[in-house]
């Protein structure tokens, strides 16, 4: 009987592993057909995208698109203007009524003003939904000839170079990531959104033209050269001809309508990129296989910027279909960068690789030779910091985040840091600072009532967080969109922890009542209590500690919820929180406030909240939205700042976020291996870099490597190093600011 239940325990234990293993193999499915060792077929298989008898330029018919795609453009054609007609007919009614409730409200009441500013909302979107009518089809084909003659191209071939050429390629860095493992690598569709998606594709793939990360002026991307029209509405792009994917198909025009078919698809299930084509673009016309137009809703400054709309390789997405979200799950979309994963550069759950791709086209490209210099790029998910920075000390880490105080200061305080083996570098920034606070759920209970909201400001002592537990060295945040230079409303500041105030608003809104423990609560007996939602992370759970002592002076009762990655982020998106400690991240040249606070994305027509936006606060308020359209409308740099600036004293008086933390700096350690550009132009790295590793500046010096490894097994040592990298001079000796 013993021996057969031995027997028994190995056949169940066996079972147990295979299953194991073929989960993180498939990991919901099978490996060779969602995994990514998947190789997609030849493109001569695919069908060819339009027939002989369609009215199309004849290059068109000789691309090849997934299934699915014959049909394709006449069918959003006609989508996009099914949604221009209804979209005119509801903006119609809209104004209708908006006009109606402005003339009937008494003058100079809030209503009035309210339905005022709701009419002039009204009747900017409709003049632009009627303009847009007129230009008849959003996708066009039509041939090179065709090209306007008058345009004026642009190569931003002026600019400085980027990095040092004394950089050398090879070499592997390790960095770790403290963050849960995706749980897909698609770069669009269910989940696809999370906070490892940036190390895969958004800072690897090249877009058509980009900002220099020094001068803040443009530069190539997979466009070699732009041009925009008199009207600053339509932005020309010639693609650059030696522009590949990392698994060697050349980019064309196809990929980007081919993006365009997928990313809108149902099968995506990706219901952003519909409001980003149709909310953003009023045409799309091809010239050709090379020349791309972008025609924008409205004139925006950098209009080439926010024309660079996203390519997608088509050969890669053969299979796209209703079980793309599945099929495509752990597939890797091959990029223009210069980096990509191999099948043998994952292990689920623990580690991803990303190894540079042979021959990348723009290896010896300016402003991208001397970048992407490392080999292997190799990212350990490590959740314990004390673990991560143990790893590090013993050198199987390269690089360590040291932005928090107690890093920074007790925890560098290490034999290598003396040796001078591991240098310290405390790097000067100017980026978009991403609106890192308290982000309340006006949707629901308590924080549906604005003097709730206020009290709660009031109620927070951030600033004995940042003295405290940062040692002084973060500044408190003010704007939702601080970092963006003279886009910034630098008038606004964050409300003071005051209990006075805080409790005379919370008494506005209905707490009246003391508890025996000096909490507040309403005549009925609910207390006042809110539960703060986060990520887990031990630095959030300090802070907290500190917060609720003076909370509880204010009569708050303040608790602490935290979760893993994923599941916090969906109860986010889901408006399922009541407050959340959370963050977007940014990116210059303007910020972008629609998707935050538009009242389109906070709520359904029954009123019930909109889930799966990015409206998390579900803020809904007339002034706003007309301030944000005011913003989407501005055709010069002054109508752009003013309204950027009115939008953030609304989101100020909203009270839906209050305000944390944030810095001016990055800082680091790294093992004395890694080198840094040191040129009059590019010292260390651009400061329009959040994080100076997202530059790919850097490179490994091999004989520096060996002879650091040399002397530390010895009692050898090299003269401790600090490196402080300051902001660039400028000529009238202020900080230079974004364009």
């Amino acid at each position: 009987m013993n021996k057969l239940i031995h027997t028994l325990s190995y056949m169940i234990v066996g079972l147990l592993l295979l299953t194991i293993c073929g989960g993180l193999c498939g990991c919901d499915g099978r490996h060779d057909i969602e995994g990514i060792s998947w190789q997609p077929p030849e493109n001569e298989q695919l069908p060819y995208a339009f027939s002989d008898t369609d009215n199309v330029s004849s290059y068109t018919k000789r691309w090849r698109m997934p299934e699915g795609f014959r049909g394709f453009p006449e069918r959003w054609n006609a989508q996009v203007k099914a949604y221009l007609e209804d979209s005119i007919d509801t903006q119609t009614q809209a104004l209708k009524r908006s006009m109606s409730a402005y003339l009937s409200a008494v003058p100079g009441s809030r209503a009035h003003r309210n339905a005022g500013v709701r009419a002039r909302a009204d009747g900017f979107l409709l003049s632009n939904l009627l303009e847009r009518r007129k230009m008849g089809d959003f996708l066009v084909f039509r041939r090179p000839v065709d090209l306007p003659d008058n345009l004026k191209w642009e190569d931003g071939t002026a600019e400085p170079e980027l990095g040092s050429p004394e950089a050398r390629k090879g070499g592997t860095l390790r960095l770790p990531i403290q963050r849960s493992f995706p749980n897909t690598l698609r770069p669009f569709g269910p989940n696809s959104n999370n906070s490892t998606r940036r190390y895969v594709y958004d800072d690897i793939d090249l877009p058509l033209v980009r900002l220099h990360p020094g001068t803040g002026r443009l530069i190539p991307g997979t466009a070699d050269r732009w041009a925009v029209s008199a009207d600053r509405r339509t932005v020309y792009f010639h693609i650059d001809p030696a522009a590949k994917f990392s698994n060697g198909d050349t980019l064309t025009t196809r990929d980007y309508v081919c993006s365009l078919f997928l990313r809108t698809s149902p099968y995506a299930v990706e219901p952003f990129y519909g409001d980003y084509y149709m909310g953003n673009f009023a045409r799309i016309t091809v010239y050709g296989n090379d020349y791309l137009a972008v025609t924008l809703n409205t004139p925006r400054p950098y209009a080439p910027i926010y024309a660079s709309i996203p390519a997608s390789c088509t050969r890669f997405y053969a299979e796209f279909g209703p079980d793309y979200p599945t099929r495509y799950l752990w597939r890797v979309a091959p990029t223009t960068g210069a980096y990509t994963i191999r099948p043998d550069g994952l292990t689920m759950g623990r580690r991803m690789v990303l190894s540079r791709v042979a021959g990348w086209w723009a290896a010896n490209r300016r402003f991208t030779r001397y970048s992407c210099n490392v080999d292997n790029i190799v990212y350990y998910f490590v959740s314990d910091t004390t673990k991560m920075r143990e790893l590090f000390r013993i050198g199987q880490l390269d690089v360590f985040s040291a932005r928090d105080a107690d890093v920074w200061y007790e925890g560098m305080e290490i034999e290598p840091v003396y040796r001078g083996l591991i240098q310290r570098v405390h790097f000067s920034n100017i980026w978009p600072r991403n609106c890192f606070g308290w982000h309340l759920n006006c949707s629901r209970p308590p924080f549906n009532d604005r003097n709730m909201r206020l009290g709660f400001h009031h109620a927070l002592h951030v600033q004995a967080v940042i003295d405290t537990i940062f040692r002084g060295d973060y500044t408190r945040s003010a704007s939702y969109f601080s970092g963006f230079g003279k886009y910034t409303n630098d008038k606004l500041k964050a409300l003071p922890y005051s209990p006075e105030k805080a409790r005379s608003y919370f008494a506005m809104a209905g707490y009246t009542e003391e508890t025996p423990d000096g909490i507040l609560c309403k005549p009925d007996g609910t207390r006042l209590q809110v539960v703060v939602s986060s990520r887990i992370d031990p630095l959030y759970a300090n802070c907290m500690n500190t917060l609720r002592e003076d909370a509880a002076k204010c009569g708050l009762d303040l608790r602490l919820e935290q979760m893993d990655d994923t599941v916090f982020y969906l109860k986010v998106k889901e408006k399922q929180y009541v407050a959340a400690i959370f963050s977007w991240g940014f990116s210059p040249p303007l910020p972008d406030p629609t998707p935050f606070f538009s009242s389109v994305y906070a709520y359904k027509e029954d009123g019930t909240p909109l889930p799966g936006t990015n409206n998390i606060t579900a803020t809904a308020s007339p002034e706003l939205d007309a301030a944000i359209l005011d913003c989407r409308m501005a055709s010069t740099e002054e109508e752009s700042i003013r309204a950027h600036h009115r939008v953030q004293e609304l989101i100020a008086e909203s009270a839906a976020w209050v305000p944390g933390w944030s810095t001016s700096f990055w800082r680091f350690a790294q093992w004395r291996w890694l080198r840094w550009p040191d040129t009059p132009e590019c010292r260390f790295c651009p400061p329009r870099y959040y994080d100076p590793l997202d530059s790919h500046l850097y490179w490994i010096d091999e004989a520096t490597k060996e002879e650091t490894l040399r002397i530390r097994t010895g009692d050898g040592a090299y003269p401790e190093s600090h490196i402080d990298v300051p902001l660039p001079k400028q000529p009238s000796g202020s900080q230079p600011a974004l364009p």
